[in-house]
């Protein structure tokens, strides 16, 4: 089954201040935020991690360059190496976008890569080329991890959460560090070392284990991998991931929202035609009443199936919800499993992005942005950047676990794991692998 092991990392000298020098993942960082993390510390690993920043031209030079400046912060000791083999526990206390206040608990190892059709690690969403090409080179230049993966272990029997608590429950104060992200939620990371890491590794051997974040990285490492076997360097054969039990008490998934671009957008009355025999819809709302929009969904009589649509050149919104159960069937006729046609995000791009506006689903990439904030959403649409916005509930793990054991994927951004894991928490230099 998978196997994972504790490692040598490479991370931040401790008379580095360690909020200064983390970053979200650089999928996640639009302009304003990438050029504030830039200034905040010529030591970010946005640096490093996002050589390329939103509306820059990639270029070789810009990859070196990154991979100059790791060399370079390793040779200066910025950067240091663990003595021994560990595992970082990593804790995050956060406040979820809902206001609840929640403790996840997992950790950061090294991950031997297996092809996806081992069925070892399981994805659970599309992925798209362009982001895979960004990562495949800076992997050509750095030859290093500089972010890790997000990965879900079943933890059936709560073994691997009993033996992470047993480890924090050891840790020397002195050792751990903390760090605030973006959204002051706290992050505080420690070493494992000795026979509690080799504990917690090792219970992972008998479990698939399953994308949560880090699709295109996953593939990428998969692709590079075999650029490096091809000359006879099996360096590049292990990952750098975080692990976190399904169990978890603070594991939370929130909804991506759609905000659709570019495209030649029906009237309001029309889509709401091509919807209305397989979806319930509520009167036409204006703007001033849209604002709410999200929550609405949750009153519903059957959550995953209702959708708030804002029309933007209308200034007008509406809930609609699926009610006719043969369109569903009509899905699984297309070829999806039955587990796959029912979920919110499948309905959305096929029944009603697809159906209802005429967009392709391969065409999404050109023509759907993602945003997580519902407020954020709302702002962006009556500001006439986008003609199109959807409004869904969240994807529950356990469908994220369902639709991966079927070996079928979701639409790209079916699931928001909240909070982010902080790039800059430790990395690993290939060369030392």
């Amino acid at each position: 089954m998978a196997e994972v092991r504790p490692f040598r990392g490479v991370r931040y000298d401790g008379g580095v201040e360690l909020t200064d020098v983390v970053a979200p993942p650089y999928d996640v960082l639009d302009e304003a935020r990438t050029i504030e993390l830039r200034e905040r510390s010529p030591l970010n690993a946005v640096h490093v991690d996002l050589p390329v920043g939103p509306g820059e031209t990639p270029t070789p030079e810009a990859y070196e360059r990154a991979a100059r400046l790791f060399r370079l912060w390793r040779r200066d000791g910025a950067l240091v190496q663990e003595d021994e083999a560990c595992i970082y526990l990593v804790d995050q206390m956060y406040q979820g976008p809902d206001g609840l206040e929640r403790l996840r608990r997992g950790f950061v190892a090294r991950l031997t890569l297996a092809g996806l059709e081992e069925r070892l690690v399981l994805p659970h969403e599309k992925t798209h080329a362009g982001p895979k090409a960004d990562r495949l080179n800076l992997y050509r230049a750095a030859h290093a991890d500089l972010s890790q993966i997000f990965l879900l272990c079943p933890d059936d029997d709560g073994a691997v959460e009993e033996e992470l608590a047993l480890a924090a429950g050891e840790l020397d104060p002195a050792i751990v560090r903390s760090a605030r992200d973006g959204d002051g939620n706290l992050h505080r990371i420690a070493p494992v070392t000795g026979e509690r890491a080799a504990r917690v590794t090792e219970l992972l051997g008998a479990q698939s284990l399953y994308i949560a974040d880090g699709h295109h990285r996953y593939e990428t490492a998969l692709a590079y991998r075999e650029e490096r076997r091809a000359v006879g360097d099996h360096s590049a054969d292990s990952l750098m991931v975080y692990v976190c039990s399904m169990r978890d008490p603070g594991l939370s998934v929130f909804p991506a929202f759609r905000l659709v671009k570019d495209i030649d957008m029906p009237p309001m009355h029309e889509v709401v035609a091509r919807l209305a025999p397989a979806f319930e819809v509520t009167a036409r709302q204006d703007a001033a009443a849209c604002d709410d929009l999200a929550e609405r969904l949750h009153d519903c009589a059957d959550p995953g199936r209702a959708f708030g649509l804002y029309f933007a050149r209308e200034q007008a919104c509406c809930v609609v919800e699926l009610r006719d159960a043969s369109a569903l069937d009509h899905l699984v006729s297309e070829g999806l499993s039955p587990q796959a046609a029912r979920l919110s995000v499948t309905i959305l791009h096929d029944l009603i992005l697809r159906d209802g506006l005429g967009l392709d689903p391969r065409l999404s990439e050109e023509h759907v942005d993602y945003v997580t904030s519902a407020p954020d959403a709302l702002d962006r649409l009556k500001s006439g950047a986008y003609e199109f916005g959807v409004f869904l509930t969240a994807t529950g793990v356990d469908e994220v676990r369902t639709i991966a054991d079927l070996g079928e994927t979701m639409p790209q951004k079916s699931t928001y794991f909240f909070p982010k894991l902080l790039t800059g928490v430790a990395f690993h230099s290939l060369v030392d692998a």
